[in-house]
């Protein structure tokens, strides 16, 4: 009877790799980890709109303010219920106008209405859920929101190093936990003084940089060959952390109070960091839980290109790395996706909420949606690249460049258009969905190679050309305040930040397809001795 029960095992352990197999878990890790890194990242790019009274979300002007009306009919699809939101929100503020100031700031009309408060008194106690904004200066918002990449620029190198010493999974856990701890702080910590909450920005950066590097070694130990464009793919993510995170902390802002926005989004990660702890793991050698037959075939597949154990940082050729000029050309080329990135996220609630004029939550919800167009744009891309490497059709190399056009060339061309459609609110929408969603083919051209390069030392390549990518996050928040910003942020300033967002763009990508490759470099391979003696040593 045993003998049956044990013959009988692999159908069933066959199903389980079927219809549940461990990798799939990881690549659903994965992406929850690039998800609750964006969150964090991006809480402060939407915040500073209620948060500082000089630049008060619902307050603003804004080139389309005088044609809003049109506006909304315009949006009507996207938010069907706009017209009695407006219709509600004008009865409230001519109620505020009766009231005097001191039933205006206490009360119902604080916390529906917090632009119409009096900024708080620098020498007030630290409260909690007062919802006052403060009277800071347009370039210290512009510091807060670059203040993310001060961090994150080292912290991308710090996370490459991490994975190589730690692993994976407990990487991204301390980072992740620390993140939380201090996001859930700040709100506390900003009454303190603008520069206490910079720092804490510095740090969150710092974390966040880690995750990515991380997921880049996951990636390069579990996705077999011609299933790693879909693994990169759940890399997007953060894609779906902004889609969902735009919306989700305006709305929380604009319903109760900016520090609610800051509370409830670290709470849910605190959830988050318990489920990565007891499911993810750094190999499937490591796991507890995989089939045996689906580790065979996981290791199997990638026979001579990824080692069993994670190599040391005393493996890892750094002098070959460094003078790579494939490596060097796709760092060029990632720095451009970023510098592109960056400008949307840290940026775009500017732009429609100052320079355009719409409300916060509705501003919101209309940068949300490239993102979703950059989510399912990517998942098609991956699926289509991970055929084409499978059936051979070109050569990777010939790929990953033809993707750049994709990736970035059609995104910069959109991006230029969105500066000159001015407060055609849908047609704008058009262009950025299509930028950002046509951007998803990253996923099968700068975020891949890597891992082409050197399934090895993916992690730290990553960490490397995510370092320099960064950078263009503490280049785009200063940049955008100096050209548009301290001008009140007309639409013909903000034309000419599109355009040198473009052009960065297309010209990294021009780099990439002179000098950048698909073919595994022979820095790869780790010296049969030097692995024999590493084991033998630990």
């Amino acid at each position: 009877m045993f003998r049956h029960e044990e013959e009988r095992l692999p159908l069933v352990q066959r199903k389980k790799k079927q219809w549940i197999p461990t990798r799939l878990l990881i690549g659903v890790m994965m992406f929850t980890a690039c998800w609750t890194s964006y969150m964090c990242r991006l809480q402060m790019p939407i915040l500073v709109v209620p948060m500082i009274k000089a630049v008060a979300g619902n307050a603003t002007g804004g080139a389309c303010a005088p044609e809003q009306n049109r506006v909304r009919r315009a949006i009507s699809w996207l938010d069907p219920v706009a017209d009695l939101e407006d219709h509600i929100l004008n009865e409230r503020l001519q109620a505020a106008q009766n009231f005097e100031p001191s039933e205006t700031f206490n009360g119902r009309f604080a916390r529906e209405a917090p632009y119409l408060r009096d900024a708080r008194p620098h020498d007030a106690p630290i409260e909690l859920f007062n919802g006052m904004p403060f009277d800071w200066q347009p370039q210290v918002r512009g510091q807060l929101i670059a203040a993310y990449s001060y961090g994150n620029v080292p912290g991308n190198f710090l996370g490459g190093l991490m994975t190589l010493r730690w692993g994976a999974k407990n990487s991204i856990l301390w980072m992740s936990l620390l993140a939380a701890i201090v996001s859930l702080v700040s709100p506390i910590l900003a009454q303190v003084h603008w520069g206490v909450l910079l720092f804490t920005r510095i740090v969150i950066g710092l974390t966040g940089g880690v995750t990515f590097p991380a997921c880049h070694s996951l990636v390069a130990q579990w996705s077999p060959p011609d299933e790693k464009a879909r693994f990169v793919w759940s890399l997007l993510g953060g894609t779906f952390g902004t889609i969902l995170t735009y919306p989700m902390v305006a709305g929380i802002a604009e319903s109760l109070n900016w520090e609610s926005a800051w509370y409830i989004p670290s709470l849910l990660m605190f959830v988050w960091i318990i489920f990565w702890a007891i499911f993810a793991y750094d190999s499937p050698a490591e796991h507890p839980g995989i089939s045996d037959e689906e580790k065979k075939y996981i290791i199997d597949s990638q026979a001579g290109t990824v080692t069993a154990k994670k190599p040391t940082l005393k493996q890892t050729p750094l002098k070959e790395i460094f003078t790579s000029i494939p490596f060097i050309s796709l760092t060029f080329c990632h720095f451009g996706n970023l510098f592109l990135l960056f400008f949307y996220q840290n940026s775009m609630m500017l732009y429609l909420t100052k320079a355009l004029g719409f409300h916060l939550t509705k501003g919101g919800a209309a940068a949300s949606l490239p993102w979703a167009g950059r989510l399912f744009f990517g998942f098609f891309f991956s699926w289509a690249g991970d055929t084409i490497k499978r059936k051979q059709l070109v050569s990777v190399t010939i790929l990953r460049k033809g993707a750049t056009v994709f990736s970035h060339l059609i995104p910069g061309i959109f991006l230029i258009l969105v500066g000159y459609v001015g407060c055609r609110f849908v047609l704008a929408n058009v262009f950025l969905v299509l930028a950002l969603g046509f951007n998803g083919a990253a996923s099968i051209s700068n975020l891949s190679n890597n891992q082409d390069l050197s399934p090895n030392f993916a992690g730290f390549l990553y960490g490397i050309m995510n370092t320099v990518g960064c950078a263009s996050g503490i280049i785009i928040s200063p940049m955008v305040e100096e050209i548009a910003g301290k001008y009140g942020n007309p639409i013909e300033k903000w034309q000419i930040l599109f355009w040198i967002g473009a052009a960065v763009c297309i010209v990294c990508m021009v780099i990439f397809v002179l000098g950048g490759s698909g073919n595994i470099q022979k820095w790869n391979e780790i010296p049969a001795e030097e692995t024999e003696r590493d084991r033998a040593r630990n």
